[in-house]
């Protein structure tokens, strides 16, 4: 399975080189999508990612620098339908599940498509699904979302609004932080993963490290992305830091890059 860097950056002015959060999972010829910044259609199309083989896209939240691109990324699935008759069927009755902690976000998405050209008239189907805790997607591929504190706490009987994953796969454990506010939300969820995805846009990695290697958890590769500031004005540095805690385990994530277990 291979992991690519669609997106590395948080919800920062523009960088040069760099654009909002997503990743795209490569794994016996599906492609899912976590996380959806402004230029992941872009993006996984011009990697030579197979975008016809999406099977699921997942939404962390929905702040802008995680969904900003999933109208385009979607528009472009329709777009793509249209370019052969090959394609068409390939895609003829498809289902493909956008899963989002909030469904008012993607009655949005669909006004937008169905305000594009050709009334987004297609041969598959968007299925909304609402991220809640627990399993999400059983099969080659399960994922289970939980809530973090990202957002704050809700207001009673209202639903939690950020959520991290944990995917396994091919005997394989992968933890997809999303946005979090302390890293003790994720540490139940920590154990056993060989590969960590943890967000750098409210955090130092390095403090992070440091946290990761007092929890005692036993865990793999960690790549921090979802960069801010403060990465970013000093990466070389700061990856050095986070290094000195945790060696060649660490990285930082780089745009249209990938990862590889």
């Amino acid at each position: 399975m291979k992991f690519y860097i669609l997106g590395s950056c948080s919800g920062t002015e523009p960088m040069s080189g760099r654009h909002h959060t997503s990743l795209a999972l490569e794994l016996d010829g599906s492609l899912y999508y976590l996380d959806a910044g402004e230029n992941c259609g872009y993006s996984s199309y011009l990697l030579g990612l197979d975008q016809l083989a999406t099977q699921g896209i997942f939404i962390s939240h929905t702040h802008m620098d995680h969904t900003g691109g999933l109208p385009h990324l979607l528009w472009n699935l329709r777009k793509l339908c249209t370019l052969s008759p090959e394609n068409q069927e390939r895609m003829r009755g498809r289902r493909i599940p956008v899963y989002l902690p909030d469904l008012d976000v993607f009655e949005g998405v669909r006004k937008m498509l169905l305000g594009s050209e050709g009334n987004y008239e297609t041969v598959f189907s968007l299925e909304p699904r609402l991220v809640e805790d627990g399993p999400l997607l059983e099969g080659p591929l399960r994922v289970e979302a939980f809530h973090n504190r990202h957002l704050g706490d809700p207001e009673p009987g209202q639903p939690w609004r950020s959520y991290s994953f944990r995917l396994e796969a091919q005997g394989k454990r992968i933890l997809y932080s999303g946005d979090f506010r302390d890293l003790s939300e994720l540490l139940p969820w920590l154990d056993g993963a060989e590969l960590v995805f943890l967000e750098t846009g409210h955090h130092r990695a390095y403090r992070l490290c440091e946290e990761l290697v007092q929890s005692g958890a036993a865990f793999g590769q960690v790549v921090f992305y979802h960069h801010g500031v403060e990465i970013l004005r000093d990466f070389s540095g700061e990856l050095a830091l986070a290094r000195k805690v945790l060696g060649g385990r660490a990285s930082f994530a780089e745009d249209r890059t990938y990862v590889e277990l």
